[in-house]
């Protein structure tokens, strides 16, 4: 089965967003309250529901412009570090999708090599230093082994499970960027709040295109 994804798809898995993280910020807070300052998934909350309200003022974006514009408010609604790092690959998935209507398989994973491009070069992070990397960049390499030959449904299922053992072997790593690099004598053993976010961004996503197509 071949995923396609509307202009309307693209508002509908905003909306889900909002509500994944109004339902998880709490646990989010707990994660980052370890090795940070406990406000992450209030932050991500904030983000998501300022992306949704402007959804609802301007319903008529292009696919390229919600994901630009969107991570604009994101960024500018929240004012923090992982603000920023949103709206960078939003903005960086944006572009990579430029004046499209529709979109699939192949944009999504070119949408999430930008993306992490731009947090790689703003965060200066990389692969296995505890952050948002370490879910989104396995993610991707589920997305990169997609071939003409590949059920596009059991690539989106494995690209779920990828980013979730991302996230989860974020316990065995020690804090090396930002705040959290304070704490890192007492990081080991808890799961990276931004590790934890791209596995519910990219489990999100997945689960509509499982749920709609």
């Amino acid at each position: 089965m071949n995923i396609i994804l509307h202009q309307e798809d693209i508002k509908n898995i905003i909306v889900k967003l909002d509500d994944v993280f109004k339902k998880e910020k709490d646990f989010l807070n707990e994660l980052d309250s370890k090795i940070g300052d406990g406000d992450h998934g209030l932050t991500m909350y904030r983000g998501t529901n300022a992306i949704a309200q402007y959804l609802e003022e301007y319903p008529d974006l292009k696919i390229s412009d919600i994901l630009i514009k969107g991570g604009f408010r994101v960024n500018e609604i929240t004012g923090s570090t992982i603000g920023i790092l949103i709206f960078s690959a939003m903005k960086a998935a944006g572009l990579a999708i430029k004046e499209k209507e529709s979109i699939n398989i192949k944009d999504i994973q070119k949408m999430l090599q930008d993306s992490i491009q731009a947090i790689e070069k703003r965060g200066k992070a990389s692969k296995g230093q505890k952050t948002i990397l370490d879910s989104l960049i396995p993610a991707l390499e589920s997305l990169e082994e997609n071939n003409d030959e590949t059920d596009d449904i059991s690539t989106i299922k494995r690209m779920i499970k990828n980013a979730y053992d991302g996230a989860e072997s974020t316990k065995n790593l020690e804090s090396q960027i930002g705040r959290a690099k304070w704490f890192k004598n007492r990081s080991m053993g808890v799961m990276d709040p931004g590790a934890y976010t791209g596995y519910l961004i990219l489990k999100t996503i997945g689960d509509y295109i499982l749920k709609n197509q």
